[in-house]
């Protein structure tokens, strides 16, 4: 059991110390590794879904292989950005507002996403998933250094660390004060004499 509470407690510190900056960029790998094989026709499994998608949506202004095209190129630069660590509040909001819009064949295209009820096809898995990178988006922009710099006046008690108000604990406008530590009073036996009759 010793050994365990070591790696645990070796497993805490790591992540507490690089766990929001793995969750970043292995966000944008994903983003990279799905986006970079649709600027190349033929490459993506999902070329046609999006093209129909992106279509749809458009209501035909942009089509065929431009809408994998200009699909692939918004994830790429996506994961690139996530990756370098730049511009990353305007890349996640740009990075919720896409997954929305994959969200969409699930119900313009349910033929292609689901194969009976709450059972998705293997497309309608694919973007199932996308759930995961949209809770770890919001992970990852709680934790943005602007974020945590609001949050940590100069005179918080917490060193180097977000007051409880980033993450909720706190009403907004609401700071965390130090409470002052008094001695106790030393006080002696209280003399029977001393007491009313």
């Amino acid at each position: 059991m010793r050994i365990y509470g070591i790696i645990v407690c070796s497993l805490e510190r790591f992540g507490a110390s690089f766990g929001i900056a793995a969750l970043r960029i292995s966000i944008g790998v994903i983003f990279l590794w799905f986006g970079a094989p649709k600027l190349f026709p033929g490459m993506s499994p999902a070329e046609s879904l999006v093209e129909e998608t992106v279509e749809r949506l458009t209501f035909g202004i942009i089509e065929g292989g431009a809408a994998s095209l200009l699909t692939g190129g918004l994830e790429s630069i996506i994961g690139i950005l996530l990756i370098s660590g730049k511009a990353l509040r305007p890349t996640i909001v740009v990075l919720l507002g896409h997954m929305a819009g994959t969200f969409t064949p699930l119900f313009i295209f349910p033929e292609h996403t689901w194969r009976g009820y709450a059972i998705g096809t293997v497309e309608g898995q694919y973007i199932l998933k996308n759930l995961v990178l949209i809770a770890a988006a919001l992970v990852v922009i709680g934790h943005s250094k602007s974020r945590i710099g609001k949050a940590s006046g100069p005179e918080s008690p917490l060193l180097g660390v977000a007051a409880p108000r980033a993450t909720g604990m706190l009403p907004a406008g609401r700071q965390l004060q130090p409470v002052p530590v008094h001695r106790a009073e030393s006080r002696r036996p209280l003399d029977v004499g001393q007491v009313e009759k």
